[in-house]
């Protein structure tokens, strides 16, 4: 038995002698351990090269639009605040309705007088002096004196109208003409009779009812 197992072991030991060790008892601990590294084949980099740059390109156009939609945004807010700066000038400095000038009348009559021509020349070369959003609104009122004068004491009208509406009619187309022909268009002179109304004095006097007999124009804002 003793010859049997020291058989036995030299056959070992030669063996392990002509042979690598690994097959027997694995790899030692000295010996270094292969790593085999998976290497990416040139097609597959390819892939994934062309991925990226679209998903960055997709990324850059995003942030373009995001820009451009802020700005926009932005330019309107300015717009809507430039809209409404100039909406509250316009209502501050233009009013919807404002007395500009009166042009008083004598009792019974519908003419101007030279030197109201004259005043109204000059107010006229003042309104084209400007650019205006305004139309001329004039309005024309009489006093409470009937056409003809006051009961028990009558006289002949120096007109032919019958009654205190087409009387202050006729002041106001008067103050129309007289506009136009120094060359105010028409198309912003709108003519109204508002007869025996609208007092601004007492008619119980000779100086409040030559207060009342008058034409006013107005500046009104389209």
């Amino acid at each position: 038995m003793y010859k049997l197992k020291l058989v036995l072991l030299s056959s070992m030991l030669l063996a392990v002698a002509c042979s690598p060790i690994g097959p027997f008892f694995g790899p030692s601990e000295d010996s270094p351990i292969p790593v085999t590294e998976s290497v990416p084949s040139d097609e597959k980099v390819v892939s994934q090269n062309q991925e990226l740059n679209a998903e960055i390109a997709a990324l850059r156009q995003e942030l373009r639009d995001l820009q451009y939609s802020i700005e926009r945004k932005k330019a309107e807010e300015r717009a809507r605040s430039e809209a409404e700066a100039a909406a509250n000038v316009s209502r501050e400095v233009v009013p919807a309705d404002r007395l500009w000038v009166t042009v008083s009348f004598r009792s019974g009559f519908m003419e101007l007088t030279s030197q109201s021509r004259k005043a109204l020349a000059k107010l006229a070369e003042k309104f084209m002096s400007k650019q205006r959003v305004q139309v001329l609104a004039i309005r024309g009122y009489t006093d409470d004196e009937p056409i003809g004068g006051y009961p028990g004491k009558r006289h002949k009208p120096r007109h032919a109208y019958k009654t205190n509406l087409d009387l202050s009619k006729a002041r106001a187309d008067s103050v129309a003409s007289a506009l136009m022909d120094v060359g105010i268009p028409g198309s912003v002179i709108q003519a109204q009779g508002y007869g025996a109304t609208d007092f601004i004095a007492s008619n119980k006097t000779v100086s409040g009812r030559a207060k009342n007999r008058r034409t006013e124009i107005h500046l009104v804002r389209q």
